[in-house]
């Protein structure tokens, strides 16, 4: 029987299956540090969404929902029944909706420097306009990455994690975005922001993990999830911005790992 996931992946470990969902504009690279340390304990599944890394380009728009189904998908071809979920950042917007489409599958869900849809998250999640992103990515490769990794949106990388800084530097160097797969990805992110999804419906057990410091997804929205999403609690990284993961990539292994 033919696959249905169509795209990249990468899987390492042996255990219990946990799926691992890039945020925007990257691939799976961004769950390398975490990997290794889950994997001793878990299989670590790590797509590519749509259009990043080494998945296919993607010549038409599409939804965030179909990004979770793609997840089934690979879970589907893997022969995972029930799984655990990590969503970061636009991540965690995919592993919500997926959660939501399969409540019996998954077993809990890790949201990393996230947040959700509606009115109630808007008002507190500063998303750029597409006239912003757009000249963004008109820079060169460089200029754009270390603008994404300025004081400005992550004011103690350079500072306090300059190890951290040159190896995010050097993989997205290494693996590029094409700016035209970006503006699909900002599409349906910006569809998915439009309108409240229930949340509320949520069963599972929910870690909500956040920096202290993040200016791009505010702490505020890691709180409105826990209130919300009724079986979660909330963890918070202290000392670090939006990119926490990498920053004290082995705390927050370890509270992953006693969490699921």
């Amino acid at each position: 029987m033919a696959n249905k996931f169509k795209g990249h992946f990468d899987c390492v470990g042996d255990g219990p299956a946990i799926i691992c969902i890039p945020g925007f504009g990257n691939s799976n690279w961004v769950f390398s540090k975490l990997a290794e340390p889950l994997s001793k304990r878990f299989t670590v599944i790590m797509p590519d969404n749509r259009g990043m890394g080494r998945s296919p380009r993607e010549f038409k728009p599409y939804q965030l929902q179909d990004l979770a189904e793609d997840c089934l998908n690979l879970l589907d071809d893997l022969g995972h029944e029930n799984f655990c979920v990590i969503g970061l950042s636009m991540g965690g917007f995919v592993a919500q909706l997926l959660t939501l489409q399969a409540p019996k599958r998954v077993k809990s869900l890790a949201l990393l420097c996230s947040t959700s849809s509606g009115e109630d998250f808007r008002k507190i999640f500063p998303s750029l306009s597409e006239e912003q992103v757009k000249a963004i990515y008109s820079l060169n490769a460089e200029q754009r990455i270390k603008a994404a990794l300025s004081q400005t949106i992550c004011p103690l990388l350079t500072t306090h994690y300059p190890e951290a800084y040159n190896y995010i530097l050097e993989q997205r160097l290494k693996e590029q975005e094409d700016p035209a797969q970006v503006m699909l990805q900002f599409h349906a992110v910006n569809t998915f922001l439009i309108n409240s999804i229930p949340i509320e419906t949520i069963t599972c057990p929910t870690l909500v993990m956040t920096g202290d410091t993040d200016h791009l997804v505010p702490i505020q929205n890691a709180e409105l999830l826990v209130k919300m999403i009724p079986n979660s609690t909330l963890s918070v990284i202290t000392n670090t911005d939006h990119l926490f993961f990498l920053e004290k990539d082995a705390e927050v292994a370890k509270k992953l790992s006693n969490f699921f």
